[in-house]
């Protein structure tokens, strides 16, 4: 902006050295000719400095521009070359070792927002293929305690699944592609702790997420076909077409939740906490199944669907 400034100011001076003096001094040559002539000079004198000085700041506006783009490739350099030692990171025996590469990926995708595709992708693969060797592993029956040896095969899946529902939201960039895990066995996601999380339009298909803390989750559009929610704490979460069909909502707490659209054909709501809860725009529940789960005055019901004796009123 300020070299283009004086290049403006260099041509009104320009102007200036050729009209200024003949408008100042009107009259013939013969008459007022030296002082147009000294007038002009001093004129020429200082348009030739403004055009030095524009020269100069034109240089200098190229050589921070220049600099700014090499200060731009070196940082990308630098991100690829971080981005290159964490994906080698996930593939290492260690179990530490992994996790230090997911949340490096993490922080890569935080601090380079045009890079979170790409390292949503990462982490993606690495969940789908980390939850399926597990499982396919024949680990199922461990020498040991099963539930420590569970737990701690399963800790980098949920480090990778957390961290995928925690990433900043950005246009057109999706949240996970989980399509063909398996979150089940020793890859299950039983506890997880994700509240908050953003999960929307997942495919979370037959995961284990007993007792997991979802609670103000966005699970909007995402599959929950045959999922298991045993004792889940999904407090005012939104799940507004979520596909529920045969999941397991034992005992789970959904008080204030968003079911709009969803789909809960064939889902065991038993003990299924739904105080408060807006069920108003459902799909597939029926009395039998609702008549099962704990709801009070403030549950909103489909149409025509009559609210159960055993509920608070």
């Amino acid at each position: 902006m300020i070299a283009i400034c004086a290049i403006i100011g260099a041509g009104c001076m320009a102007a200036a050295v050729f009209f200024l003096p003949h408008y100042i001094y009107p009259g013939t040559d013969a008459d007022v000719g030296d002082a147009r002539a000294a007038l002009q000079s001093g004129l020429l004198t200082a348009a030739t400095t403004l055009i030095a000085v524009a020269g100069g700041l034109i240089a200098l506006s190229e050589t921070r521009q220049a600099n700014a783009e090499i200060r731009h490739a070196n940082a990308n350099t630098h991100v690829r070359e971080l981005y290159v030692e964490a994906v080698k990171l996930l593939n290492d025996n260690d179990l530490g070792i992994r996790l230090g590469g997911i949340y490096a990926l993490e922080r890569i995708a935080t601090d380079s927002p045009e890079d979170q595709r790409m390292i949503v992708e990462v982490l993606s693969a690495f969940v789908r293929v980390r939850s399926v060797d597990l499982v396919s592993s024949g680990q199922d029956s461990p020498q040991g305690d099963p539930d420590s040896i569970s737990m701690r095969a399963a800790v980098d899946v949920h480090a990778a699944v957390t961290v995928l529902g925690r990433l900043p939201v950005l246009d057109g960039v999706p949240r996970a592609d989980l399509t063909g895990s398996r979150l089940t066995g020793l890859a299950a996601l039983a506890g997880l702790q994700a509240t908050g999380a953003n999960f929307a339009r997942v495919d979370l298909t037959g995961a284990d997420l007993t007792g997991a803390r979802l609670g103000g989750a966005d699970f909007t559009g995402t599959m929950l076909v045959r999922a298991d929610l045993t004792n889940a704490f999904l407090d005012s979460a939104n799940l507004t077409d979520a596909l529920l069909i045969g999941a397991n909502l034992t005992e789970a707490r959904l008080a204030n939740v968003t079911l709009s659209g969803a789909y809960l054909g064939g889902a065991n709501l038993s003990g299924a906490r739904l105080e408060g809860a807006n069920l108003s725009d459902i799909q597939g529940l029926s009395y039998q199944q609702l008549s099962l789960a704990m709801g009070n005055g403030w549950t909103s019901l489909p149409s025509g669907m009559p609210r159960p004796d055993s509920w608070e009123r």
